[in-house]
């Protein structure tokens, strides 16, 4: 009788562990990361198989470059809307603010990057010197930057399953895009591809998605410079940290393109784009804490271990089953690209290990 008294407290605790907000909210970016990952993969998987090397190299290059912009001209907002949306007094005028903001601040930034690619990355340098390809990377990298900023939102309102939801469409959209693109636009098809479907994930969720977590929400301009000023007081370092943090994730395949060529840049990106999606795991179990914490500090100490033992839980075996298969999963993209990443993966898999 005492065992089954026993069993039955411990597995109310495990389900009272499993059902609380932490642990909700990680499953559902954990699993919002999972279908950029799975859908990624397949995006591509159809590009390897119908692109050269060369414009996978280039494409990879161009897209790695977009989210660098977008990651700049986020200005520490996104962490502020993370940290404050849900307690904030109109909701609507914070978003609104922080998307006007970022958007603005990316439009900036990824002019002034389109028109220097010619210096700092001659081999995608033509990007900045042909018009539609140059409002091409301008609009794609503010949609990245909206469409990464929205997200920031439902993780500040504890509502990560609408970033599942916009992550689901993106991922799907963009499966669709490659072979519609592939007889007239080559490298810059399968950035096209990536853009477009980031611009209807991004329209969904202003106009369906975040209406349901912020009732009467209506995308408008609003210049709050008080609310920016705030931000920036609160954010600004958190935000410097980061993105020196982030830049070789983006700066990586445009270094490796303007040194080794665009073919060995294309073998390069599949290891690395394979390798970071371990570190996608412990970036969701984090970023739920953080919203946690913003939410009741009181139990910060108490979930920071428990955020860093569910990283390790599920980030050892996912490794684990990366190096010993990873020269299979390569082969999905075909044989060159299994016999010249799988090194590269087999060293890149121990970065994604928290520690």
């Amino acid at each position: 009788m005492r065992k089954l008294i026993s069993r039955s407290a411990t597995l109310s605790q495990l389900w009272s562990l499993a059902s609380s907000s932490l642990y909700t909210n990680a499953f559902y970016l954990m699993l919002a990361q999972a279908a950029i990952a799975v859908l990624g993969f397949l995006f591509w998987v159809i590009v390897a198989r119908f692109y050269t090397e060369a414009e996978v190299g280039y494409s990879s290059a161009i897209i790695s470059t977009i989210g660098l912009v977008s990651l700049t001209g986020h200005i520490g907002l996104d962490s502020f809307m993370v940290r404050f949306l849900s307690r904030a007094r109109n909701h609507v005028q914070l978003l609104n603010t922080c998307l006007t903001y970022s958007g603005a601040a990316t439009l900036v930034i990824s002019l002034v990057c389109a028109v220097g690619l010619g210096v700092w990355a001659p081999r995608i340098g033509f990007v900045g010197s042909q018009p539609v390809f140059l409002a091409a990377f301008v609009c794609f990298a503010v949609a990245t930057n909206l469409s990464s900023s929205v997200g920031a939102a439902f993780v500040g309102c504890r509502k990560a399953k609408f970033l599942l939801v916009k992550d689901v469409i993106f991922g799907g959209v963009k499966l669709f895009l490659p072979l519609l693109f592939l007889a007239h636009f080559h490298a810059f098809g399968i950035v096209a591809s990536w853009g477009i479907a980031t611009m209807a994930a991004l329209v969904i969720s202003v106009h369906v998605l975040v209406p349901r977590v912020l009732e009467g929400y209506r995308p408008r301009p609003a210049l709050t410079s008080r609310l920016v000023r705030r931000a920036w007081g609160f954010s600004g370092l958190s935000y410097v940290v980061s993105l020196v943090g982030s830049m070789p994730k983006y700066l990586m395949p445009v270094m490796v393109i303007n040194v080794l060529g665009p073919e060995e840049n294309a073998y390069f990106y599949v290891a690395w784009a394979m390798a970071t999606v371990l570190a996608f795991i412990p970036g969701a179990v984090a970023q739920s804490l953080f919203a946690e914490a913003a939410y009741d500090k009181r139990t910060l100490q108490h979930n920071v271990m428990r955020a860093f033992q569910l990283s390790f839980a599920l980030v050892l075996p996912a490794a684990l089953l990366m190096l010993l298969l990873g020269d299979k999963f390569l082969l999905a993209f075909g044989e060159s690209y299994s016999e010249r990443s799988v090194a590269l993966l087999q060293v890149l898999v121990f970065a994604g290990i928290p520690i």
